[in-house]
């Protein structure tokens, strides 16, 4: 109901969106029509100033008024007086390139069109046919024609037309929504098909693991003599060893479901995110403390790398993605690396950017990754599954990407797997 509600409430605004930007586009063309009307020159001011003039010898003599002048030649137009017979009898600033007589053909041609490419405007007087000309290519001039019946059907279509444009853009809402909506579906399967393929191993141990714990449990309830002693105390080491696996497959599965959790808010916006400023080597040094405190096995050993003149620096982004991203890279050595290994996190200053820049680093000595994998982990677009890394990967992806960091992967020099972050 929520997202029906918020679907209207997207279109209604889109809507009144465009029904605002129609108006106020409806708006700023007649401002500037009126604005280039002032400066269009108006026939009928300069007909109307046309003074005649008759000598005593009866000749006629025509002339304009200074301010008419003035008016013409600011626009850089001419004007001439043609009488009924085609003839000009006045003019002024008439280019020399234009006829002075014409014939009732030319003049239809004119008083419609152009002069010779002159826009030219006529109007009919007492005194003659007074043409104004205005300079080439400054004003386009054409005469629109419309059948009465043609208008009335305008009347008509026009509000159909806005309707099914009404429709249609409704429709490309709801299409474009529904794609969406299918888009984060087939995202969110993505996730849960990737967690629980992630989980399903472990759970698998821990099944198993407290099912022979039971049993041991079970067989320790009878008597015992000093043969059952000696069975007991092993019996007691491999409930311990056992106990040990399921707290470790235990944290697994948990950092599973925290980083579905944080990708989902990452993706989504939901998470309460905030850059603030962060002492980056505290956050590296308090996040391999609590590693180190969940009892990690002795076969994995983790150094840090920290140039002095870095002990004070201080990043804007948010702690807890920060730690997220460390626990995932250390977590993904770990888990891909039974054997044990050596992991080293370092922090130096990047000595080949011309700007300050600063490279976050980890690195191992384990069995590494496959170029395959390394082409895809660098990919542009993230791929939906990552194999055998699953979801750690992928999200410290997203949290560099929250911070504009960027994040390389690569092969160590001792052959491991190494990520490498520009700050």
């Amino acid at each position: 109901m929520k997202k029906l509600e918020s679907l209207i409430k997207y279109i209604v605004l889109t809507i009144g969106t465009l029904f605002f930007l129609f108006i106020a586009d409806i708006f700023v063309l007649a401002y500037v029509q009126s604005k280039d009307s002032t400066k269009s020159v108006h026939v009928e001011y300069v007909a109307n100033r046309l003074e005649k003039t008759t000598n005593e010898d009866g000749t006629v003599h025509y002339d304009l008024t200074q301010e008419c002048k003035d008016y013409i030649d600011a626009h850089y137009g001419f004007v001439f007086l043609m009488d009924n017979d085609g003839i000009v009898r006045w003019e002024y600033h008439m280019p020399d390139e234009l006829p002075r007589q014409y014939t009732v053909e030319d003049a239809v041609k004119f008083s419609r069109y152009y002069l010779q490419d002159y826009p030219v405007y006529t109007h009919v007087t007492d005194n003659g046919i007074v043409v104004l000309g205005t300079e080439k290519g400054k004003t386009w001039k054409y005469t629109l024609t419309y059948q009465g019946t043609t208008v009335i059907t305008y009347l008509y279509v026009l509000p159909t037309m806005l309707i099914a444009n009404t429709v249609v853009l409704i429709l490309v809402l709801l299409i474009t929504v529904k794609h969406d909506h299918r888009r984060y579906e087939m995202e969110r399967t993505t996730w849960i098909a990737g967690v629980s393929h992630d989980i399903r191993t472990p759970l698998s141990l821990v099944i198993g693991y407290a099912d022979e714990i039971l049993h041991i449990t079970q067989k320790n309830g009878e008597p015992t003599t000093n043969e059952k002693m000696t069975h007991v105390s092993e019996n007691d080491d491999n409930i311990l060893r056992r106990a040990q696996a399921i707290e470790e497959q235990v944290v697994r599965i948990k950092n599973l479901v925290t980083n579905l959790n944080t990708e989902n808010k990452l993706t989504y916006g939901m998470g309460s995110w905030k850059k603030e400023p962060v002492l980056l080597p505290a956050v590296i040094r308090d996040t391999i403390c609590e590693i180190l405190n969940r009892n990690i096995d002795e076969k994995y050993d983790i150094r840090v790398s920290i140039s002095e003149d870095l002990e004070q620096l201080t990043v804007k982004g948010d702690k807890e993605l920060i730690k997220r991203l460390l626990e995932n890279l250390i977590n993904n050595s770990v888990i891909h690396n039974p054997q044990g290994c050596e992991i080293t996190v370092s922090l130096q200053k990047c000595r080949q950017s011309v700007f300050r820049s600063y490279t976050l680093e980890l690195s191992d000595n384990g069995c590494g990754a496959s170029p395959n994998q390394l082409r895809r982990f660098n990919a542009q677009t993230e791929s939906n599954k990552l194999p055998e890394h699953g979801l750690g990967i992928r999200l410290v992806r997203q949290i560099a990407a929250f911070h504009h960091w960027s994040v390389r992967f690569q092969a160590s020099k001792e052959g491991g797997f190494c990520c490498r972050i520009n700050l």
